[in-house]
């Protein structure tokens, strides 16, 4: 009797091929796995009672994946023909049931190793100002240094560890505010039960946690941990214990009642105890996600997970906005296909894109940015005489807002994208009075919007009627001034700006596929790694056009 197991898997990193091939060989049965495109299937040959345990067996040892979509099985009549390829994994995998079972099993002898099944003589240090306090390399000297350094967290210390990506400072989150600069908290669960009593999270965000790659999501607190007035932020980077050591410390903080650590870095925090080990590892970039209600996973950050051949094909383009629609259209196989790529970025310019086969990438819409408020203001004065008498009743009306605004530098290095453009125009509604901060203040505006429907801002090019134009940020700026002279309050106001761009490119996308007939939408750029926006987008997209992200690689570079 032969099965098929059959995979969706949408990355080609090898790590799903290679686990099977690793579970089945430890199980001894004749096999072979062959993939097609995103499908690897994995064919099985043995007896009915074989198969049955067998099937048991690679049911308890694949780990959840981000990667991975959904699975079935059949009874097929042969194996095929195909020779069976087993490409190198781009990264080594930890949080395998395998791996876990063999450090958590005490008859084991990689028993309570911070480094897997890769050594298991390991030798960790605990020290205090560079005294040595521990210095272990077996299990129970494991034991003695996760119990201590446990005890010194619960008790209130701050303490630099070692992992393979660096030093950085862990404590219990309610010793955060003792470091300084801290933007962006990056926030441990010591397990996932205990991540809603922090943060406003959703059933499929919950089980991207707990995957393999141990990704962060960005969350808002919620209202019950905002409370407690630990944080100075309404949102945080979360996730779970991304690290064999973290690991283990982890489930001995949660038994003491430690549920939320954070971390710094080294500048950011200072610690009297450090654990460090000897043992060289390779560093892996973290992933960040986001998970959207249709349970589609972006990845906004991290390139470790990906294919080193999509890696490579990146390093041929100088342009970001270029690699980033290139890399689309090589994962999803669009070299073929005509097709447009809205790029938009938080670090990069951003541009909207045309392929198609007889024309080759086309650049059709891009962004510019005033060099001052002065500038800006100006500018919309000379737009019309009604836009002159606007200005005069903003200045009268809110002349503070209009004064700092005056004050404020655009710098010359700022990116020329719709990010910059959210920044320029939050401070000159008074939104916010920091410009590095005024773009997530009008995205966390918009996001904690409670209703459907914003006013409408006017996104136009410059051409209003070409295919090929610059934004009109006078517009842009013009209309959300009438706006906040007729009372709108600030929350309706960002989450304008945000719907009334999702509506702009749809509306763009429309314009693309009567004039060019394109078959498939590309969206690529960090502006999309904020959920509410994308999936506005994705609702307004989906009734007319085929939409493309990236699978494995991060969708900004």
């Amino acid at each position: 009797m032969i099965l098929a197991f059959e995979f969706n898997y949408v990355s080609n990193n090898g790590i799903l091929e290679n686990l099977l091939k690793e579970i089945v060989s430890d199980f001894g049965i004749s096999h072979k796995i062959i993939r097609k495109e995103t499908i690897v299937t994995l064919f099985v040959e043995a007896d009915e009672t074989v198969l049955g345990t067998f099937a048991d067996t690679l049911s308890a040892s694949l780990p959840l994946s981000i990667f991975f979509k959904s699975s079935s099985v059949e009874v097929v009549d042969a194996m095929p023909n195909e020779d069976e390829v087993i490409p190198l994994m781009a990264y080594r995998v930890e949080f395998t049931p395998k791996i876990l079972a063999a450090v958590d099993t005490p008859n084991s002898s990689f028993y309570l190793s911070p480094f897997g099944i890769t050594s298991n003589d390991a030798h960790l240090k605990l020290l205090q100002n560079s005294q040595e306090l521990l210095h272990v390399k077996d299990a129970a000297g494991y034991e003695a240094l996760y119990e201590k350094v446990a005890e010194l967290i619960a008790a209130g210390e701050n303490v630099a560890i070692k992992i393979k990506n660096g030093h950085f400072v862990f404590g219990k989150i309610e010793n955060i505010n003792a470091c300084s600069n801290i933007k962006k908290p990056e926030v441990i669960a010591t397990d996932l039960s205990v991540v809603e009593r922090m943060v406003v999270i959703r059933e499929n965000e919950i089980k991207a946690l707990a995957t393999l790659e141990r990704p962060s999501i960005r969350l808002k607190v919620n209202a019950m941990f905002a409370q407690k007035e630990i944080l100075n932020t309404s949102r945080i980077m979360l996730h779970l214990a991304d690290d064999l050591l973290l690991y283990q410390l982890c489930k001995r903080l949660f038994a003491k009642g430690i549920l939320f650590l954070f971390k710094a870095s080294l500048e950011q925090c200072k610690a009297v105890y450090t654990v460090d080990f000897d043992v060289k590892q390779e560093a892996l970039e973290p992933l960040v996600i986001s998970v959207l209600e249709n349970g589609a996973i972006l990845i906004v950050e991290g390139q470790s997970y990906a294919s080193n051949a999509l890696k490579a094909s990146l390093k041929k383009f100088d342009e970001p906005s270029h690699a980033a629609f290139a890399a689309i259209m090589q994962e999803h196989q669009l070299f073929d296909t005509t097709s447009s790529c809205v790029y938009l970025s938080k670090t990069h310019n951003d541009r909207i894109m045309h392929y198609s086969k007889e024309h080759g990438m086309l650049n059709l819409v891009e962004v510019l940015i005033p060099t001052s408020f002065a500038e800006l203001f100006a500018e919309v004065e000379r737009s019309s005489p009604s836009a002159e008498r606007l200005v005069a009743n903003y200045k009268e009306q809110f002349p503070e807002i209009y004064a700092k605004a005056l004050e404020t530098i655009i710098p010359s290095d700022t990116p020329k994208n719709i990010y910059s453009l959210w920044k320029i125009m939050a401070i000159a509604l008074g939104l916010s009075d920091d410009f590095d901060r005024a773009a997530s203040k009008l995205i966390e505006n918009a996001e904690d919007f409670g209703g459907q429907k914003g006013p409408r801002i006017d996104y136009f090019l410059e051409k209003e009627d070409a295919l090929s134009s610059d934004l009109n940020y006078v517009k842009l700026l013009r209309s959300g001034i009438s706006y906040k002279l007729a009372g709108t309050d600030d929350t309706t106001l960002s989450f304008g700006y945000m719907e009334s761009l999702s509506y702009f490119i749809s509306d763009m996308a429309d314009s693309h596929k009567e004039h060019f007939g394109n078959l498939k939408i590309a969206l690529a750029g960090s502006l999309f790694g904020y959920k509410r926006l994308t999936e506005m987008l994705v609702k307004n997209l989906k009734p007319n056009h085929t939409l493309c992200f990236n699978k494995e690689l991060p969708i900004d570079l």
